[in-house]
């Protein structure tokens, strides 16, 4: 029994090392927080990682997008700016209602790691702006366009489904060998 238990604590030890959550640089701090209320107007977001990723050309790679959270409708193009281990970008918003922010970067390995979180918007100032969402204008002065991005809202999750399948089956593979062990075991006593 005790070859079985100290087996079980290899694989299970294996397993959460080859997760795909340890190969990748991880967000450690967001703001605005997750759940958190935000008043209406420029609401600056900012994204803390455990290290900096990889410089890329503004608006390719390291992004921020919002949403919002209710229809998944991205408003404005995505972008973000790197400043150490950052991604920053300021969302202008007057609508009262539930967002999600979307972001995607680039880790200084090429793995490309991504997420989201979401705030509620109150407006108590009675701020408007024309142009809800992203402020995305690169050192020229030039507006990235929504049309000529593959919008973070459509494509965020498409990865997560494959991975988490994979470690469920992994699980599910190794309790089945474990309690096979075991029946195997009593059998031969």
């Amino acid at each position: 029994m005790r070859k079985l238990s100290i087996s079980a604590f290899i694989c299970f030890s294996l397993l959460a090392l080859s997760s795909p959550a340890y190969a990748h640089n991880q967000l450690i701090d967001t703001y605005p927080t997750d759940g958190s209320t935000v008043e209406a107007g420029a609401v600056n977001v900012d994204l803390t990682f455990e290290e900096a990723p990889l410089e890329l050309p503004f608006g390719e790679g390291n992004l921020i997008a919002v949403a919002k959270a209710e229809t998944g409708e991205q408003l404005g193009a995505a972008c973000a700016y790197t400043s150490d281990n950052h991604l920053t970008t300021t969302l202008h918003l007057s609508e009262p209602g539930k967002y999600k922010v979307l972001w995607r970067q680039v880790s200084d390995d090429g793995h490309v790691v991504s997420g989201e979180f979401t705030f509620t918007l109150v407006n108590n100032s009675n701020y408007t702006t024309d142009k809800p969402g992203n402020e995305c204008i690169d050192s020229n002065g030039n507006e990235l366009d929504v049309k000529k991005q593959d919008l973070l809202s459509k494509t965020d999750t498409q990865n997560h489904g494959f991975e988490t399948g994979l470690v469920w089956g992994a699980v599910f593979i190794i309790l089945g060998s474990l309690v096979g062990s075991v029946l195997i075991r009593r059998r031969q006593k």
